[in-house]
C-alpha cells in the first residue's frame, strides 16, 4: 500500500524563497527538496507567483534587513544590464566569460547575494529575463566544435577566393582593437605617482584603432584612431603631413557603424579604385572582417561598390583567428610602446623623477598619432603575410619564417628604462605585462563598470525604473534574428 506524502504547510515567506530561487535559475529539484514539496505543489507556486509577491511585500513575515537584501539582489541583475546595454552601446562584444566574470564583480561591489557565482544557470536566466540572444552575447563554444567551425570557415573562405579568382593582394582583413595610449610599465615612478594620487586615468586613457592589410604584406591602410580629444589638426600647429594617422574625435573614443561606414567608403573604397585604374577596371577584392555582428551591415556595404565582396568570421568562430590577431596587432602594440618610452628618453634621461612625470603628463594625442604611424611601419612584412597562413591553404608568395621578438624586445626596453629616474625597478614580467596589457585589462568594459555603478551609487532609484520587472516581454533590448 502506497504511503500518502506527508502534507507540506508552507508560509507566504517560503513560497516567495522558492520564487527566489527559480529566479536565481536554481533548480526545480532543489526547490523541492529543501521544502519536501512534491513537483504539482511547486507547478501549483509557480502559477500563483503574481498573488504570492503582492502577499509577501504586504506581509511582516520578514526582517527589514532580510527584504533589503532582496531588494538589493534585483537590483544587482539591473545594474549587471546596464553594463551589457552600455558596452553594445560601444560595440564591445561581450563574451559568456565576460558577463559572468563583470556580474560577480558588480555583484560584490554592491554587497549583493553573498551565494551568487554567476554560473552557467545564472547566465542562461539573464539572457532570457532580458530578452538576448546568441547574437547578442557569445557563448563558450567548445574548443573541437570551435576548431571544426575555423576549419570549415577556411575551406568556404579559399573556395571563393578561387571560384571568383581574387588575388592575394586584393585580400584585406581590417580590425579594430583599444590601445591604452598612455599606460606605462609597473614599478615606474609614473605608475607609482599615479596611484598615490588615485590619478590612474592618466595611464588608463585609451582609443581605438583601426588596421587594415592584405595577405601580401605589401599593402597597410594608414591607421585610423578613435579617441576623445577635438582634432589634433585644429588643436596643434605642427606638420600634420608628418605622419599618414587618421584622427576621428569620438565622446567614448569608440568604434560606430558611422564611423566604419565613412572609413570603408572614403578609404577603403578609393584604395580599390585606384588599384581598379591601374589595373583592369573588373578587378576583384575581398574585406574580411571580424564577427561583432552588432557593428556591421554587410548588405549596405555590398550594395557601395559590387567589386568587393565583404564578408565577416562565423559566430562560432574566435576573432583570434583572423589574420590580424595572428601576430601583427601584438608586433605592433610592442613597437608603439617601445616608441612611446623614446620620446620621453631625450628629454629626461639623467633628469629627475618629477621631470619623468611631467613629460609624460605632457604626450599628447598629436604624439600619439605619430607613434601609431612610426610603430605602423615597422612591422615587418614577413608578419603580415605569415599571419594568413592558418587561413590561405594555397600561396602565391612564399611565407617567411619569422618569431616574434618578445625577449629582445624587453631587453630592449629594460635597457632603456636603466636610464630613466624612477624606473630602475621594472623587471621583466612588468614589460611583458605592458605590451598586452589590453588583454588583462579589457578597458573599455571596465569603464563601462565604473560609470554604472556611479549612476547607480547617484541614483539608485533610476536604474530600477529603466527595466522594471524586467523580463522577457518587457525587456527594453530587441531580439534580433
Amino acid at each position: 500500500m502506497t504511503s500518502k506524502r506527508k502534507s507540506i504547510h508552507l508560509t507566504i515567506a517560503e513560497k516567495y524563497d522558492i520564487l527566489e530561487m527559480r529566479k536565481r535559475c536554481e533548480s526545480r529539484q532543489s526547490a523541492m527538496e529543501k521544502y519536501g514539496i512534491s513537483h504539482t505543489t511547486l507547478k501549483r507556486i509557480y502559477a500563483q507567483s503574481e498573488r504570492i509577491k503582492k502577499q509577501f511585500e504586504s506581509s511582516k513575515e520578514l526582517s527589514r534587513d532580510t527584504k533589503r537584501l532582496i531588494r538589493r539582489t534585483v537590483d544587482v541583475d539591473r545594474v549587471i544590464h546596464q553594463w551589457y546595454l552600455r558596452c553594445k552601446e560601444r560595440n564591445v562584444q561581450i563574451t559568456e566569460a565576460d558577463l559572468q566574470g563583470r556580474a560577480l564583480e558588480i555583484n560584490m561591489k554592491l554587497h549583493g547575494y553573498p551565494s551568487f557565482s554567476a554560473g552557467r544557470p545564472w547566465f542562461l536566466g539573464f539572457k532570457e529575463r532580458f530578452n538576448i540572444t546568441n547574437a547578442d552575447i557569445r557563448e563558450a563554444v567548445p574548443f573541437d566544435t570551435e576548431s571544426a567551425a575555423a576549419e570549415a570557415f577556411a575551406v568556404d573562405f579559399n573556395r571563393l577566393l578561387h571560384e571568383r579568382q581574387i588575388a592575394l593582394t586584393n585580400v584585406y582583413n581590417v580590425v579594430y582593437t583599444t590601445i591604452m595610449w598612455k599606460i606605462v610599465p609597473e614599478r615606474t615612478c609614473i605608475m607609482d605617482h599615479a596611484k598615490s594620487t588615485e590619478n590612474l586615468e592618466m595611464c588608463e586613457d585609451y582609443v581605438t584603432a583601426v588596421f587594415c592589410a592584405n595577405a601580401t604584406g605589401c599593402r597597410k591602410l594608414p591607421v585610423l584612431l578613435i579617441g576623445t580629444e577635438p582634432d589634433v589638426h585644429a588643436l596643434y600647429n605642427y606638420d600634420t603631413e608628418a605622419f599618414s594617422t587618421i584622427y576621428k574625435s569620438k565622446e567614448n573614443a569608440c568604434m560606430d557603424s558611422t564611423i566604419f561606414k565613412d572609413w570603408y567608403e572614403n578609404l577603403f573604397l578609393e584604395l580599390v579604385k585606384a588599384r581598379q585604374r591601374e589595373n583592369a577596371p573588373t578587378e576583384q577584392h575581398l574585406l574580411l572582417l571580424d564577427n561583432a555582428m552588432s557593428l556591421h551591415n554587410l548588405d549596405d556595404l555590398h550594395d557601395l561598390d559590387r567589386s568587393v565582396t565583404v564578408m565577416s568570421l562565423p559566430v562560432n568562430v574566435s576573432p583570434l583567428r583572423q589574420p590580424m590577431n595572428c601576430g601583427i596587432i601584438s608586433c605592433f602594440k610592442r613597437k608603439y610602446r617601445i616608441e612611446l618610452l623614446k620620446t620621453s628618453m631625450p628629454i629626461t634621461v639623467g633628469g629627475t623623477e618629477e621631470e619623468m612625470i611631467d613629460v609624460h603628463k605632457e604626450i599628447s594625442m598629436w604624439d600619439c598619432c605619430r607613434i601609431v604611424h612610426d610603430a605602423w611601419l615597422s612591422v615587418e612584412d614577413a608578419i603580415l603575410t605569415n599571419s594568413w597562413d592558418r587561413l590561405l591553404t594555397v600561396r602565391n608568395v612564399q611565407s617567411i619564417e619569422v618569431t616574434e621578438k618578445w625577449e629582445s624586445d624587453i631587453n630592449d626596453v629594460l635597457g632603456m628604462l636603466i636610464d630613466l629616474p624612477g624606473c630602475k625597478e621594472c623587471e621583466e614580467i612588468d614589460v611583458f605585462n605592458w605590451f598586452s596589457i589590453e588583454n588583462q585589462y579589457n578597458i573599455v568594459q571596465k569603464k563601462c563598470v565604473e560609470e554604472v555603478l556611479q549612476e547607480f551609487k547617484d541614483n539608485p532609484v533610476n536604474i530600477t525604473i529603466i527595466d522594471d520587472e524586467a523580463g522577457p516581454s518587457r525587456a527594453k533590448l530587441s531580439k534580433r534574428s
